[in-house]
């Protein structure tokens, strides 16, 4: 049974963590160069797709890990247990900070230059938290499966 939930754990944890480390990596600083309007648009033409995909992602791995906690032992059980609360915590954060500062930029409501120039400061800096935590966490998923 660990093996089942180590594999959902490993494969859903790392393509979640690739997938908002590509957008911290590539589409980040691109957006940080475009003009305001550019950007609102980029930005909802990629949300539009990854936001599909990406919290299904962090739910499966949320999950696996849990799954693979409560069949483990020892420190496999402790890393796993400390991989899926952050997991727990990133899916909150982004349901109550980066959400919302989603749908207001991907609205079609008219907001100043100021505005959005705020909201996309802030979007960038929780998604960089959000990014370089999935990383961290997936590694330790993966150091919970070393024997």
């Amino acid at each position: 049974m660990d093996d089942m939930w180590a594999v959902g754990m490993l494969v859903s944890g790392g393509l979640f963590a690739g997938g908002v480390m590509s957008i911290a990596w590539e589409r980040v600083p691109a957006w940080r160069r475009t003009q305001l309007a550019e950007f609102r648009t980029g930005f909802a033409d990629t949300l539009r797709r990854v936001d599909r995909l990406q919290p299904a992602l962090l739910s499966v791995s949320l999950a696996s890990t849990i799954g693979f906690a409560v069949t483990a032992a020892g420190s496999a059980r402790t890393l796993a247990a400390f991989a899926a609360s952050g997991f727990l915590l990133i899916l909150v954060g982004s349901v109550v900070w980066l959400v919302p500062i989603q749908r207001t930029l991907q609205s079609s409501s008219k907001l100043s230059a100021a505005t959005v120039d705020e909201l996309r400061t802030r979007w960038f800096r929780g998604h960089l938290i959000r990014a370089v935590a999935g990383v961290v966490l997936f590694g330790l998923a993966v150091a919970a499966t070393i024997p």
